[in-house]
Parts: C-alpha cells; structure tokens; sequence
C-alpha cells in the first residue's frame, strides 16, 4: 500500500510541475516571427520618403452590422438587400497623395501581404463609407481595387494598386483588423 501512495505521490508531483527540470518533458512552443502577417503598420512613398499610414477605427452601420444577423443579411444584401457598411468619420483622409498608383509597405509575411484590402469610399452626410460583406472570420470590401504584392526583404512586402486610382477616398484594410488606414487621390494636375 506504501508502494501506490508513493506511486500516486510522484504522479501527483509530475502533473503539479514538481519534478526536476531534468526529468520535464518540454513543452514545444511556436517561435516568434517579427513579420507574423498580424502586422498592421503600414507606410506609404511620399515621393521621397516613405511615412507611416495612421490606421483609423470603423463603425459598422446597416443590416449587417450586429454579429447575430449577419449570414441572413448578407444573403439579403446580396440579393439586392440593406447593405452593411465600414463607415470612417469626417469626409475627408489627412494623408493626402497626388501619385495615381500609391506604393505602400507593411512588415509582414507573404500571408500577411496578401490578406491587405484596397477599398474605395465614398462620401455621404460628414462621413467615408463602402459596403462590405461580413462572412467566417473576414470581412470583405466589395468596392475592393486589387493589389501587387512584391517583396522587398525579407519580412517587408510593398503593395501597389494594380491600375490607377481616380481622385477620391480610399482605404487600406488588414483583414482581422478593425481599423483602417486611409488616405485621399487627388487630380495631380497634369
């Protein structure tokens, strides 16, 4: 009987964390990668240097906006429904850019890179705003404007808009984000 309690004793020590470190089995541990694409710091080229882009909370507004309806107004929005939309407040970005294809960079993986959105907004009553659909664990921009990723070193991507943007609000998205970094086109007077 000794013999099972001394048994049940070491058992008890295992599980608690009691036993030497030289007995413990370590516990495998994902390493940490600076650029884990959960970034969310983006810069853009002013032309000769290159800025941070302010990332900006949104408000959700519409059908869509409560988490509870969401799959059933998505499905009504996109058969011509109430839409949902990611509202940002004022009319207009601080960050004013006159290149009709901007260049941005975020510190990312290749993951991270490709998970950034490029939306378009549009101004009504004091504030930015574009429809989106909100689904499994994203959230998707339809006025979205396709992006080039290319790498730049290792852990730093730059994105570029795949075509010339018009003179308006627009905003760059980190899907699992809720913020964005906008910013304004303007006619570059050529």
């Amino acid at each position: 009987m000794n013999r099972r309690l001394l048994i049940l004793a070491i058992l008890a020590a295992g599980l608690a964390g009691a036993v030497p470190p030289a007995i413990r089995v370590p516990t495998p541990q994902a390493e940490e990668d600076p650029a884990d694409g959960d970034a969310t710091e983006l810069t853009f080229f002013d032309g000769s240097d290159w800025l941070p882009l302010g990332m900006h909370g949104v408000s959700l507004e519409g059908a869509g906006a409560t988490p509870g309806g969401t799959a059933t107004m998505n499905l009504k929005a996109n058969l011509g429904g109430p839409k949902t939309y990611a509202v940002l407040a004022g009319t207009t970005s601080d960050v004013v850019l006159s290149a009709p294809r901007p260049r941005f960079r975020i510190a990312s993986n290749k993951a991270g890179a490709l998970r950034v959105q490029l939306a378009q907004f549009e101004v009504k009553s004091e504030s930015r705003r574009t429809t989106i659909e909100r689904g499994k664990g994203a959230t998707i921009y339809t006025k979205g404007i396709s992006l080039d990723a290319t790498r730049v070193a290792d852990g730093l991507w730059e994105l570029k808009p795949n075509k010339s943007l018009q003179p308006g609000e627009y905003g760059l998205a980190v899907e699992g984000t809720e913020a964005v970094a906008d910013f304004t086109i303007v006619e570059s007077g050529y």
